[in-house]
């Protein structure tokens, strides 16, 4: 590929990263990246997911979300599945190379590419760059498949070519210890071990409080550059962890939830006394609400799932609001998981609001009666999906709708939703006439 043409690729790579997209992996079938263009598009990237100081990409001054390491693990580690850009060149390498060999397996060699290939390949005389370069390698992960007939595509477990994403998997042999972000490494919090977390945590149905949930997690809040600096709010230390003292400990944060009423709340509304036993007793004066999660018989408790909980010099079994209160390894029910998670969400709204707004919206309290609208409607969003997916999935036998089996089995759905949402039976519709559902 000639120096000019390479030029001005390079003149116009960096023009608009995601409208050259298409140009960069088009390049990268022609010619490999040097270390120094991988630099260079790895800044791009990071800028692009990071907040940054300016509205360009040329100077790259960026406040960092998330190290670049854990940005590439999958989003079921706490990462955001970003591509590597070495392997992913690599693994589009061989992924051409098994194409090949898939193309010489079945007789399909038409490109006149292909044909010089195997004529290389038979008479053993490698004039080809790319097949010097590529075949090597290619030909150990051959071997290591137990693959020992040199002109046989690689195959998965549905016996055909690997794809490019799985040659991506084959090479991204990753560290198995999952690296904390920047900010994670300094904390030493009892009982944050990032389990099960992340894989729990996108589980949530709602995809705002999803986002905010694990965005908070894996901290690529734009809260970063808050660390070792005062709270705007309450004029406090915030130590190493901005994100600790902004939901948890800052004093306006707490008078803003309210956590009496946070207790009550999550009480009545993810299983009272089934999910909870509620305690209630005077504290120097002063009425104390207590709720401890009851955890079934079948469940690990939140000690054996980790043995820092065992320990009451730094974490009560009752419900306190901290970290553990948000802890998505712990087993708790299903209402919980997702509506403590959208308390969390309006409450990170407010301290938006505090932090970055001009006007400062006035509010004095959370809205428990919106918060309680918005997971009602949920619920009803959910019943209604499942009523579509089941109509879906009878829509060839059309002569069962609103029979008394079909009608038995709305009810059950009915009956999962109120017992997964914990919520009233008058929330749901009563009836439902399934040929409406389209």
């Amino acid at each position: 590929m000639g120096s000019f043409f390479h030029r001005k690729f390079l003149d116009q790579r960096f023009e608009s990263p995601l409208h050259q997209t298409d140009k960069h992996i088009y390049f990268s079938y022609l010619e490999k990246y040097t270390e120094e263009e991988i630099k260079q598009l790895n800044k791009i990237v990071e800028w692009f997911l990071s907040a940054s100081n300016y509205k360009n990409t040329n100077g790259f001054n960026v406040i960092n979300l998330m190290s670049t390491k854990r940005s590439k693990y999958p989003l079921t580690d706490g990462g955001w599945n970003i591509w590597n850009i070495q392997k992913r060149q690599d693994a589009q390498r061989l992924w051409m190379i098994n194409q090949f060999m898939d193309a010489v397996e079945n007789n399909n060699i038409n490109s006149a590419v292909h044909k010089s290939w195997n004529y290389q390949l038979t008479t053993r005389r490698i004039t080809s760059n790319f097949l010097r370069e590529n075949l090597p390698e290619w030909n150990k992960i051959s071997f290591r498949k137990a693959s020992f007939n040199s002109f046989i595509a690689i195959k998965n477990n549905k016996n055909t070519p690997l794809t490019l994403q799985e040659w991506y998997k084959e090479i991204n042999h990753m560290d198995p210890t999952i690296p904390k972000t920047e900010f994670q490494k300094d904390l030493k919090l009892k009982g944050y071990n990032y389990n099960n977390l992340f894989r729990n945590v996108l589980e949530i149905k709602d995809p705002k409080t999803r986002n905010t949930m694990f965005r908070f997690h894996s901290r690529c809040l734009p809260l970063n550059y808050l660390h070792d600096k005062q709270c705007i709010m309450c004029n406090n230390d915030m130590s190493k962890d901005p994100y600790g003292h902004l939901f948890f400990n800052c004093i306006k944060t707490k008078e803003f939830i309210k956590i009496h009423k946070l207790k009550r709340f999550l009480f009545d509304s993810t299983g009272s006394n089934k999910n909870w036993s509620y305690k209630r007793f005077d504290n120097n004066n002063k009425l104390v609400n207590q709720i401890t999660p009851i955890i079934p018989e079948n469940k690990m408790k939140d000690h054996q799932i980790n043995a820092d909980y065992a320990l009451d010099q730094f974490h009560k079994p009752f419900f306190e609001w901290n970290y553990k209160a948000i802890n998505y390894d712990l087993n708790r029910s299903f209402a919980y998981r997702n509506l403590i998670a959208l308390i969390f969400h309006h409450i990170w709204i407010w301290i938006c609001n505090q932090l970055y707004s001009q006007e400062k919206e006035d509010t004095s309290t959370l809205d428990y009666e919106l918060i309680l609208k918005k997971w009602h409607k949920s619920s009803r969003l959910e019943f209604i999906k499942k009523i579509k997916t089941f109509k879906l999935d009878n829509a060839k036998q059309p002569h069962l709708i609103n029979t008394p089996n079909t009608i038995n089995n709305i009810t059950i759905i009915r009956n999962e939703i109120i017992k997964d949402y914990c919520i009233p039976k008058t929330i749901l519709p009563k009836r439902v006439i399934i040929d409406k559902f389209i």
